[in-house]
């Protein structure tokens, strides 16, 4: 889906190639339209409308990638575990740090959203990848995704608030039990229980939105770092993104055959 709500010739139908990703797009550029902009804060709308106006130019950029690459991704099991394994590593060590960080104020909001997302991943790797499903991950884990971890490993709260805002946002806005079943329909051998993070999208949405805002009010004084953090956290995102391995065994098959068989065609002339 485009940023204007348009299906896309290049991917497949939202019916058989759903993600957080690609379901997350539409409904981030429309919550940014309908985002309240009441006056109290500083100089214009609350903390969520400014993060989100940070964010516009890096999500618009990562949906773009996603387009192309999912189709491929959908195509093995492999290529899916592969992707999702990125988003275990880097929950695992934004939840491991938001705990370290829990007597912070500003992050013990973020923990009241009551969200533990990297249970999900792991089940579902874990029926993807099977009982060795941590050393498999481990080595499908791309360069971008430890230099993330790596930044999360070190980052201070008000970061880490940020990081949440990104890493959470993507599976509270397009996640939900309707997404997982979008999914299960395209790969049936994983429950996909990353996707069901709240039994009530609709109010975990809205808590979700309540928080930052909330937390503009409080801490006015982090507007802008938070702004900014969130947009560094967006490309780091991207980042891991463009590093999923998107081409396997049948891709690979698919463009070996073409390949051949142009040479082929080429020698007859």
């Amino acid at each position: 889906i485009s940023k204007h709500g348009r299906r896309s010739k290049l991917s497949v139908t939202e019916e058989d190639r759903p993600s957080a990703e690609s379901t997350v797009d539409h409904r981030l550029h429309k919550t940014m339209k309908a985002e309240d902009t009441s006056p109290g804060l500083i100089d214009g709308p609350p903390l969520y409308g400014r993060m989100m106006t940070a964010i516009s130019f890096g999500h618009t950029f990562g949906n773009y990638v996603r387009m192309l690459k999912l189709p491929f991704i959908f195509t093995e099991p492999r290529l899916y575990a592969g992707a999702i394994a990125q988003f275990f590593w880097l929950s695992e060590a934004l939840e491991m740090e938001l705990q370290q960080h829990s007597g912070d104020p500003m992050v013990a909001k973020v923990l009241a959203l009551g969200l533990c997302v990297t249970p999900g991943y792991a089940a579902d790797l874990k029926e993807l990848l099977g009982p060795e499903w941590r050393n498999e991950a481990a080595r499908l884990r791309t360069a971008a995704t430890s230099s993330y971890c790596a930044v999360l490993a070190t980052a201070n709260p008000v970061s880490l608030t940020a990081a949440a805002f990104i890493l959470y946002g993507a599976l509270v806005v397009g996640g939900g039990k309707t997404t997982q079943a979008k999914v299960r329909k395209v790969i049936p051998m994983c429950e996909h229980r990353l996707f069901d993070v709240a039994e009530d999208m609709k109010v975990a949405r809205q808590h979700f939105k309540n928080t930052f805002t909330s937390i503009g009010k409080e801490w006015p004084e982090h507007f802008s770092t938070l702004e900014r953090e969130a947009a560094r956290f967006m490309a780091l995102n991207n980042s891991v993104v463009l590093s999923v391995r998107c081409l396997g065994r049948r891709v690979t098959a698919t463009v070996g055959a073409l390949v051949a068989a142009g040479i082929a065609i080429a020698a007859t002339f």
